[in-house]
């Protein structure tokens, strides 16, 4: 490859979402935003989860151009994002009360800006794939809350933006309408492949829709991962708390010197289950009280031993996993929860019952000042 044509590869620009070094302040004291990368590649839907406060809306408002940036900048196939090629769904779309279900959605076609002809055969599809057939005369105030949403989607997509944003629109619905609308959202993106964030609090949501989940925690983009890799391998605790339903155990150590002192063991509710009281490194528990969850029953225990427990660390290098395996003592005294589904009778434990809890090695990490503390 001659030099020329070398730097003309390098300098091909990325064709999809680029989002190079965005931050947000307000006033002297108060960042929002920290210096945010991220990459979607076309046709990618990302999931952006993250605690109340920690940023999502403000870099959806500044990649839909409704707000600007302190720093950085918003790109797709290396040009300027402009509003244009953006769709959004807000939480509560707000439609024109006066239009038809039908002037809603069309009514980005209408506007100057948009040079394209409308496509009413895609319209049409818009239709059926949302469920809104039949309802296109009918005026916003005589529609349900998952209708109006659905109107909102159609309304988002009906211009083709290459880039479609979704922020927490299904917080406003209850849980049946949002399993049905995010298997339409699911569908859609699968039938036109458009470029996709979505924003939302519920780790449930994000780990089901996103091909990708980013993890924002206080301004800062801390972890970008497949779900899979998200749930095996939580760089900071902050990514292990918002993965982790229905809870999160941490759990102090005796102190080792393998380990930093403070360091504590994180074990998901969802991980633990009973085993036979013989079998090896078991956490032989006291039930203090358990609550009905979505699907099973949580329980409250207390652990009755210490316990030495083997633990397994993978860590991703460039070319390969290097994984390391040690045994830690887990002190007796401390409260824990675990969560057994219905299907392995989840209701049959009863307050000051014992039972022996097992884990895999490598479902316990290890945290240590809230970072992932690697073997």
């Amino acid at each position: 490859m001659t030099s020329a044509s070398y730097s003309s590869a390098v300098a091909e620009p990325f064709e999809g979402l680029r989002i190079r070094g965005v931050a947000k302040t307000f006033g002297p004291d108060t960042a929002v935003l920290n210096e945010i990368d991220l990459d979607v590649h076309p046709g990618e839907l990302i999931s952006l989860v993250g605690s109340s406060g920690t940023g999502k809306s403000t870099l959806l408002r500044i990649i839909a151009g409704l707000e600007d940036p302190s720093a950085g900048r918003v790109t797709y196939a290396g040009q300027p994002l402009e509003r244009g090629s953006v769709g959004v769904v807000f939480q509560r779309p707000i439609l024109y009360p006066h239009l038809s279900v039908k002037d809603n959605i069309l009514f980005p076609t209408r506007l100057g800006a948009f040079s394209g002809g409308v496509d009413m055969d895609y319209y049409r599809e818009l239709l059926e794939a949302l469920k809104l057939e039949g309802l296109e005369s009918r005026k916003p105030s005589q529609l349900s809350g998952g209708q109006v949403q659905r109107v909102g989607i159609a309304r988002a997509l009906i211009r083709r933006a290459p880039v479609v944003l979704f922020d927490e629109p299904l917080a406003s619905v209850d849980e049946q309408m949002s399993a049905s609308i995010r298997a339409d959202i699911v569908r859609l993106h699968q039938r036109y492949g458009f470029t996709g964030l979505y924003v939302t609090h519920d780790q449930n949501e994000a780990l089901m829709l996103g091909q990708r989940v980013a993890v924002m925690d206080a301004g800062y983009l801390v972890q970008v991962d497949t779900p899979e890799r998200l749930l095996a391998h939580p760089h900071t605790l902050q990514v292990a708390k918002l993965m982790a339903a229905p809870a999160l155990n941490l759990l102090a150590l005796e102190d080792s010197e393998s380990l930093p002192i403070g360091c504590e063991l994180a074990i998901r509710a969802t991980a633990l289950y009973p085993v036979a009281a013989d079998a090896a490194h078991a956490l032989p528990v006291q039930v203090l009280g358990s609550r009905h969850l979505v699907g099973g029953m949580l329980y409250c225990a207390r652990l009755l031993e210490t316990v030495s427990l083997p633990l397994e660390s993978r860590r991703a290098s460039a070319d390969s996993e290097l994984s390391a395996r040690m045994y830690t003592r887990v002190r007796a005294g401390q409260e824990l929860e675990f969560f057994i589904p219905d299907a392995q009778g989840g209701s049959s434990l009863s307050v000051g019952e014992q039972v022996h809890l097992g884990v895999a090695a490598e479902r316990c990490f290890l945290f240590s000042e809230g970072k992932r503390f690697y073997l």
